[in-house]
């Protein structure tokens, strides 16, 4: 058989689409994967929505997502969608052309020898959980097995091989070909099991933070029934929104850098932050040495690496461990809780006195309100459906005032956050589910041009995709910063300092997609209805204040209890003491 013909068939056993490229040493793989009945081949228009497709692909449907470029300029460009996967523990699978192997260079002094010919493994090392050249054909299923086994298990992420032209297509004897046979290191024991509970039954005012890993691992069934037998407090992480009801009685709320203010006083006044599957980074606690200074710190994570207090935040009981396994044995043997009833009637009192929705923003009649928007938004779409927020400002709108419905699906790349990725991602997402779920994709003017491109795609597959542009005439987050530091002095961010945009509905007419545009409050839930009966692809163009900002938004140094706009000094120390 064929090589490439080999490797259709055995991905076709792992996924049923391929996000393609084109160019002179991935030809051969494209043509096997073309004759493959179970797969079909997603050309992207820019390898970047290749990758970007790929990676909402897994996060829409948990199947791997499938990326094939070229050499040289073509894997370069899938660097950002790997770069997405990888920071947020999504797998993928990456396939590289590479020159044929007389043509791949010995040393590495010599800059290139064969036409394209680029270092990929060195170069995607740092973002992928392995990467491997082709050196003999008869490697080819051990090397696709070790990389699908690496990308799956653990901590999840991308994996890449690069493959020589010339292996490509060359024949090989498939009874003959060794497979990849992994060690499982199964462990059975729960390490600070003890202190965990110690931990857990002298606290009073604890706070369940519910990160990724609960996601990654599925264990949020698990999760939600320790919670509501113990009747323990918790929040989520951006990547876990979508999987709880958001006005639970028990749900204090997001926190962190763009968050809420009731949320950020619930996690500064805990005592015990019980942190599940969660990295803990910089735009979640602000401020290490201030982040809920009077809590003990517990961190369970299947990474040892993040164990490491590397973002300087003090861990007083450190569990590395499968969270499945570690919420199955806590499941049997949860020690009862000593909370006082205060802090259930404390968390209630801040979520009434601090909401982000204020009744002004549906007063103002130039704009359409951001915190309107997503809030009126939120009312209308149907249960199933999937909502994909881009990066910066309307990233940040959506996650403060968007309230997901159970069985919605709301993601992004949270953690590599590049602009332009909601596009791509969107048809990465619809084809996954065979266009049965609605695709809600939000992305602000700036990002747009990132991968404009990919809509013709969108337009050229009849993708039912819903295209809501945050239309604010520029970098509205960057000019925030610009506020908070610099005095205003905008550089590239807006027309006056030198960044244009274009008129978008002529951009999406043009290419054969339908556009509207939202220029005020008042015309919000009509238009918004129209848009989301629409059959197809729709653009609907939002006119935002240039100067809407995010509310409420911590400035770097301070603790997470003193958002901006500031409150009163001593509200502040009011509701810091309350209990």
């Amino acid at each position: 058989m064929k090589l490439s013909d080999y490797i259709a068939k055995k991905v076709s056993t792992y996924t049923n689409y391929a996000f393609t490229g084109q160019g002179g040493s991935v030809v051969h793989i494209n043509d096997s994967l073309s004759k493959e009945k179970k797969i079909k081949i997603i050309p992207a228009q820019n390898e970047q929505g290749a990758s970007l497709a790929a990676d909402a692909f897994y996060r829409a449907s948990g199947k791997i997502g499938l990326v094939v470029a070229t050499s040289g300029p073509g894997i370069l460009n899938t660097l950002q969608g790997m770069a997405c996967s990888y920071y947020d523990s999504i797998p993928g699978l990456y396939l590289s052309g590479a020159p044929v192997t007389g043509s791949i260079k010995k040393s590495k002094k010599l800059r290139q020898l064969g036409f394209q010919e680029m270092e990929v493994v060195d170069i995607v090392r740092s973002f992928t959980k392995y990467a491997v050249r082709l050196k003999s054909a008869n490697d080819i299923k051990y090397e696709i097995e070790k990389a699908i086994y690496l990308s799956l298990e653990g901590r999840p992420g991308p994996v890449l091989i690069d493959l020589p032209d010339d292996l490509q297509r060359q024949d090989i004897d498939i009874k003959n070909l060794k497979s990849f046979k992994p060690k499982v290191n199964q462990t059975n024991t729960v390490n600070n099991l003890k202190k965990f509970q110690n931990l857990i039954s002298n606290s009073k005012k604890p706070i369940i933070i519910i990160g990724n890993g609960v996601k990654i691992s599925k264990t949020e069934k698990e999760v939600f029934k320790i919670i509501k037998r113990h009747k323990i407090p918790f929040a989520t992480t951006w990547a876990t929104t979508d999987l709880f009801d958001i006005d639970h009685d028990l749900n204090v709320g997001s926190f962190g850098v763009y968050a809420t203010r009731h949320g950020n006083f619930a996690i500064q006044n805990s005592d015990l932050l019980v942190i599940l599957g969660s990295r803990m980074n910089g735009t979640q606690i602000g401020t290490a040495n201030k982040f809920a200074p009077n809590a003990k710190k517990i961190l369970i994570d299947i990474d040892e690496n993040e164990l490491k207090e590397e973002n300087k935040v003090k861990i007083d009981c450190k569990i590395k461990q499968n969270l499945k396994f570690f919420i199955n044995t806590l499941n049997k043997s949860f020690n009862k809780t000593k909370i006082n009833p205060k802090w259930y009637k404390v968390i209630s009192s801040w979520k009434k006195k601090y909401p982000t929705l204020s009744k002004k923003y549906f007063n103002e009649k130039a704009y359409v309100n951001p915190y309107v928007f997503f809030h009126e938004l939120s009312f209308l779409l149907k249960k199933k459906d999937i909502i994909i927020p881009d990066a910066s400002a309307n990233l940040v709108w959506c996650y403060q005032a968007f309230k997901p419905l159970k069985g919605q699906k709301i993601f992004t790349a949270l953690n590599h956050s590049p602009m332009g990725y909601s596009i791509a991602a969107a048809i990465g997402a619809s084809v996954s589910l065979n266009n049965k779920r609605e695709i809600i994709a939000i992305i602000g003017d700036g990002s747009v041009q990132m991968n404009i491109q990919e809509i013709e795609n969108i337009k050229n597959f009849n993708l039912p995709i819903k295209i809501f542009i945050i239309n604010n005439q520029g970098y509205g987050m960057v000019k925030q910063t610009i506020d908070t530091w610099l005095n205003k002095n905008y550089v590239g961010c807006d027309k006056k300092s030198g960044l244009s945009m274009p008129n978008f509905v002529n951009v999406f007419n043009s290419y054969g997609i339908k556009s509207v545009q939202i220029n005020q409050n008042k015309d919000l839930k009509k238009k918004l209805k129209s848009v989301l009966k629409h059959k197809g692809p729709i653009m609907c163009d939002i006119k935002i204040n240039p100067d809407a900002r995010i509310i409420p938004k911590l400035k770097p140094g301070y603790p997470l209890h003193d958002m901006l706009p500031s409150l009163p000094t001593n509200e502040i120390k009011k509701q810091m003491s309350k209990i």
